[in-house]
């Protein structure tokens, strides 16, 4: 069994902005292209596009400020869901979504059942925090630029393991999401921690002098742990076998990116 699990707004959001002059046809157009060529790139047996309602999360309830003055959605994408599950659906591709939860929490769930069921499964997005998911049955592609993740490149990235990622970004914040981290600590610092202490909770458990500052916000930097992991015990009420491929139907359109 081999899953492939798209992240749908981080796909047709990076098309939205490639585009001078986006418009609704040429947007899903070019997204079903783009997803048609990702199914003849991995060959799965099963896919789904996972898209979100941009409602409020359980993330925004434990803090206020989450996302935070980021730009919003596109109106474009937001108003014409139907549309794309549509253009997804006329290439054999199943959406799916989940009231209060974002597609990151819903592509982990799903991505982490596959594992555990012997498969492999492979997220197709450029969000850097599906990292934190990668192992030998989880895979983390960038569908625009083709490249596939590895423990070699977080670490040359991030200068901490694959394991280590959500305590780097509790600790130097994930500002793309506006959490902040410990005030202080920047990604240098706070890979050198984690290379000293190994986690978190070896940091805040250490009375060295470096670790001085992460104890003195230990609420803060667990607030921000459970901010940046990705929730992987969603009840999502679905089947794999939902999104089980059958025959591909022909598609022909218009440009796509990538």
């Amino acid at each position: 069994m081999k899953v492939l699990l798209v992240d749908g707004f981080n796909m047709m959001r990076r098309i939205y902005e490639a585009r001078s002059d986006p418009d609704l046809a040429a947007v899903t157009t070019a997204g079903a292209r783009s997803l048609a060529r990702a199914l003849d790139e991995h060959d799965p047996s099963h896919a789904v596009v996972v898209l979100e309602r941009h409602d409020r999360t359980w993330r925004h309830l434990l803090y206020s400020e989450y996302k935070a003055g980021r730009l919003p959605a596109p109106a474009l994408l937001t108003d014409n869901l139907a549309a794309f599950e549509a253009a997804f659906l006329g290439v054999g591709v199943a959406s799916y979504s989940l009231a209060s939860y974002e597609a990151d929490d819903v592509i982990a769930t799903l991505a982490v059942g596959v594992a555990a069921a012997g498969g492999q499964a492979v997220i197709l997005s450029s969000d850097r925090l599906y990292l934190q998911m990668l192992c030998d049955q989880i895979e983390i592609v960038n569908h625009f630029d083709g490249t596939r993740a590895s423990p070699e490149s977080v670490l040359a990235r991030y200068g901490v393991r694959v394991e280590q990622l959500t305590d780097f970004w509790a600790l130097a914040g994930d500002h793309s999401n506006n959490i902040k981290g410990v005030p202080g600590i920047g990604p240098k610092t706070a890979a050198r921690l984690l290379s000293r202490f190994d986690d978190l909770a070896g940091i805040i458990a250490n009375d060295d002098a470096a670790c001085g500052r992460v104890r003195e916000h230990e609420d803060l930097v667990r607030r921000c742990l459970q901010l940046v992991t990705l929730k992987t015990d969603v009840d999502l009420g679905v089947n794999l076998r939902t999104f089980r491929l059958g025959h591909r139907p022909p598609f022909s359109g218009g440009d796509h990116i990538g």
